[in-house]
């Protein structure tokens, strides 16, 4: 006779309905960044003189494209991060109250996984990978492909260039050409639906199994 005891199993409705309206914000947010890029680089002011300095940027970054898309993006972004890490962690803990101690992933990677540079590459989307599958009812264990493909459309989504150019008045203008802030924007997009899909398959697979 086991003397495993467990608790009750978390919830994930409500945990779940709250990440995926920060989804929903986050991909409100790339837009927004695809429609100010759209609009073009600003114009420098009247008296700013000319150009003295001009850089180029490509690499991971925040998506820049102005002080107002910038700040809203990354706000949207903090947020999706915190929702997702709370709703996560609920659903890992779930195969620990219910007793099944096979999960190969403990708990702290839903949190540690994220800020671990360069493991955070891969071991985020190998926890809810792994969360995904044993999720699903009846032992029928799904495909890996809708997560694979979040993940591959987050990291595109951080992928950014930007072109700074600096004035002799000391203005300082950030853009970004529209062809990077379109692929940038739509694959955050992406990523937030596929996340969402996620998110509300895993919720409904684990607040449906008995907890007796």
């Amino acid at each position: 006779m086991s003397d495993i005891r467990t608790a009750t199993p978390h919830r994930l409705a409500v945990p779940g309905m709250l990440a995926i309206g920060g989804l929903a914000l986050a991909g409100l947010a790339h837009a927004f960044t695809i429609a100010e890029s759209l609009k073009g680089a600003d114009a420098p002011a009247e008296d700013a003189g000319r150009e003295v300095a001009f850089a180029s940027n490509f690499g991971v970054s925040t998506y820049v494209s102005g002080d107002t898309a910038s700040g809203i993006l990354g706000a949207a972004r903090l947020l999706v991060l915190v929702l997702v890490i709370v709703w996560l962690y609920l659903a890992r803990d779930n195969f620990d109250r219910r007793g099944d101690r096979s999960v190969e992933w403990k708990k702290g990677w839903t949190i540690g996984g994220w800020f671990v540079p360069f493991a955070n590459l891969v071991i985020p989307n190998r926890v809810v990978a792994e969360i995904h599958r044993r999720s699903a009812p009846d032992g029928t264990w799904p495909s890996d492909r809708i997560v694979n493909a979040w993940w591959v459309a987050l990291l595109i989504s951080f992928i950014g260039y930007t072109e700074t150019s600096k004035y002799a008045s000391g203005e300082v203008i950030v853009y970004s050409p529209p062809f990077f802030a379109v692929v940038s924007g739509v694959a955050g997009i992406a990523a937030a639906v596929l996340l969402a899909l996620i998110v509300r398959k895993v919720s409904t697979w684990q607040d449906n199994i008995p907890t007796s």
